[in-house]
């Protein structure tokens, strides 16, 4: 009976313990939950578009491609945290400000988010003081040191090869003449530049003090006038909030709880390649296949609004060996609109711009085309790094203008001259006898200066252009003469400036004029909208045979692109591109071309 009453209570016991043991077993076997961070490398350069190479695209990063991953990252439910590694940023102002919102944007999310400086300067720096936490290499730099802007100028060069730039300007601020004419500045071209800085250096401080607790435009002021700094010197300024070499930070994160495992890893859309061989055929066409990789087809419909890219200087529609790579002409860009405006199911077009202006010309049959689409359907324009001068020409069609705050835009103004050779040729031991027949007949000769009645021409067009532009912009801008006259002048503003001027009309990216253009086409917020890309970006092979094809009777050129990839200009680097267009616009014998551009590159750091 004892015995009995033994195994009773081992029994009862054994069902009332073994629960217990069970629980314990089941959490020693239960993982723990994992914290994924994602590390993203945030860097180089973002173009509107791709470039074109012979076969395809380039591998050039594009920014509507960087707003697509970061989408992605924002979406993704498994990820706690993004680490973007900041490095080597190399980007205008405009675009700068249009990342820096889709980052703020993460803020939203609720995920963390954290920037990783190795050095930095101003770009690097606000691009990672959107972050929840900045961390900087103990050994590195923060090279905050306020901005400038050069500008070169050729005279004292042009001098010395007994070159003569016999040129005019209409417009008191029109001081694209000066690098030409001018050893410095003028005091009207000094006073744009200083105002364009001051206003530049403004949004500086004040991105800087709306992303760091403590520190005021006041404070940012002053710390800039001390920087650069040390590593040590940024974390006791609270400029950046730790000091950790990467694999530190890693390990961190990783240590910070111990109730979770902690995982970084790579973004989903970050597939590692293989390196083709190039040894065999089939690994020729992996290459090919890379660099034109196949275009996804997109769902047709009637819900579409057409985004037309307008990337570089505009030139002519010339068969010039100059043309640079990345350029606006009135060819291209007609197709573009001309497929905007009679396709019924585009319903609304976006122009994006990101140019210092070029050919008057060029820029008055591309100012057409704009007009007649808006006439049709509605036109946003979105300004990019720049759209001054031609830039601005192309756009003040369009009924509603989209800027950045630093956009670089107005110049309406117009210059126009040539180039006197005959030193130069002279001192090469060449001359030229000129036989003519008319009082302007040297007007495009390169063998000398202008005549005083040749003087008078060239002003007289210059006058009619400069009115001409200033008369399309008030009417755009539904202002009088007078009105624009007096901020036209050739002169440069930002584009927080110029909505003040009323010359824009919102400030905003890209994403905010597409906004804009779907509500201007009648479509509700939730309506899907197919977007669709003009000019379709071709393969230069491909333009190739177009050409031969067309100009079977004619003669058949090398591809325009290829020429101006030429190794000499490529050793020049990003200059080679103004000395081309340059030479497109100025580089051949039927014309004393009138310009609207900024031949100047105006770079802030």
């Amino acid at each position: 009976m004892k015995l009995l009453q033994t195994c009773t209570f081992l029994l009862a016991l054994l069902v009332l313990v073994s629960p217990i043991f069970a629980e314990e077993h089941a959490a020693e076997e239960t993982p723990p939950p994992v914290k994924k961070y994602a590390e993203f490398t945030l860097g180089g350069t973002y173009a509107d578009t791709k470039t074109v190479s012979t076969f395809g695209t380039s591998s050039t990063k594009t920014l509507q491609g960087l707003f697509k991953k970061l989408d992605a990252l924002k979406t993704d439910d498994d990820l706690a945290g993004i680490i973007f590694k900041i490095e080597g940023v190399s980007l205008g102002w405009a675009t700068l400000q249009e990342i820096r919102t889709e980052l703020h944007e993460f803020r939203d999310t609720g995920k963390e988010t954290i920037a990783y400086l190795e050095s930095g300067g101003n770009a690097e720096y606000l691009l990672a003081a959107t972050m929840d936490r900045v961390v900087l290499m103990p050994t590195g730099s923060l090279n905050l040191t306020g901005l400038r802007a050069e500008v070169i100028f050729y005279k004292g060069l042009l001098d010395k090869l007994d070159i003569e730039a016999d040129m005019l300007a209409m417009g008191k601020y029109k001081s694209g003449v000066e690098p030409y004419m001018r050893d410095g500045m003028s005091d009207e071209f000094r006073e744009s530049m200083t105002a364009l800085l001051d206003d530049l250096y403004a949004q500086l401080l004040n991105h800087i003090a709306e992303s760091r607790d403590g520190i005021s435009t006041e404070t940012a002021s002053d710390l800039i006038n001390r920087g650069p700094f040390t590593a040590e010197e940024a974390k006791q300024e609270k400029l950046v909030d730790a000091l950790q070499y990467y694999d530190e930070l890693v390990t961190t994160l990783k240590t910070a709880s111990k109730d979770e495992e902690v995982q970084v890893v790579k973004p989903s859309f970050e597939r590692k390649r293989t390196v083709p061989d190039m040894n065999s055929f089939a690994g020729l066409m992996q290459l090919f296949s890379m660099l034109n990789p196949p275009q996804r087809a997109r769902a047709a419909g009637e819900n579409q609004i057409a985004l037309i890219y307008a990337s570089g200087p505009i030139l002519p529609d010339i068969d010039s060996p100059f043309i640079p790579m990345l350029a606006i002409t009135p060819k291209g860009l007609k197709k573009a609109f001309e497929k905007a405006r009679t396709d019924d199911a585009v319903r609304a077009v976006v122009l994006r711009i990101d140019s210092p202006g070029g050919s008057a010309l060029a820029s008055d049959l591309i100012w057409r085309e704009v007009m007649l689409t808006q006439r049709e359907k509605p036109v946003v324009v979105s300004m990019g790094n720049v759209a001054a001068s031609g830039g601005y020409y192309i756009a003040m069609a369009a009924g509603t203008i989209v800027a950045h705050p630093s956009t670089l835009t107005g110049s309406i103004g117009v210059f126009g001259g040539k180039l006197n050779l005959k030193g130069l040729y002279n001192k090469a031991g060449l001359t030229k006898e000129i036989i003519t027949h008319g009082q302007n007949a040297t007007l495009y000769s390169d063998y000398g200066g202008f005549t005083p009645t040749e003087r008078e021409r060239v002003e007289k067009m210059m006058k009619t252009v400069y009115e001409d532009f200033v008369n399309k912009a008030a009417a755009g801008r539904s202002k009088t003469f007078d009105e624009i006259d007096e901020i036209a002048q050739g002169r440069v503003w930002t584009g927080k400036q110029a909505q003040e001027l009323g010359l824009v009309d919102e400030l905003g990216g890209l994403d905010d004029a597409l906004s804009i253009a779907k509500e201007q086409a009648g479509f509700a917020e939730d309506d899907k909208v197919n977007l669709i890309v003009l000019p379709k970006q071709r393969p230069l092979f491909e333009q190739l045979i177009e050409q031969m094809i067309e100009g079977t009777e004619g003669s058949i050129q090398v591809p325009l692109q290829l020429t101006s990839r030429h190794p000499v200009l490529s050793m020049l680097g990003k200059h080679s591109q103004y000395i081309i267009t340059w030479l497109s616009l100025f580089g051949f014998e039927d014309g004393t071309q009138i310009v609207t551009i900024l031949p100047y590159d105006i770079l802030i750091r």
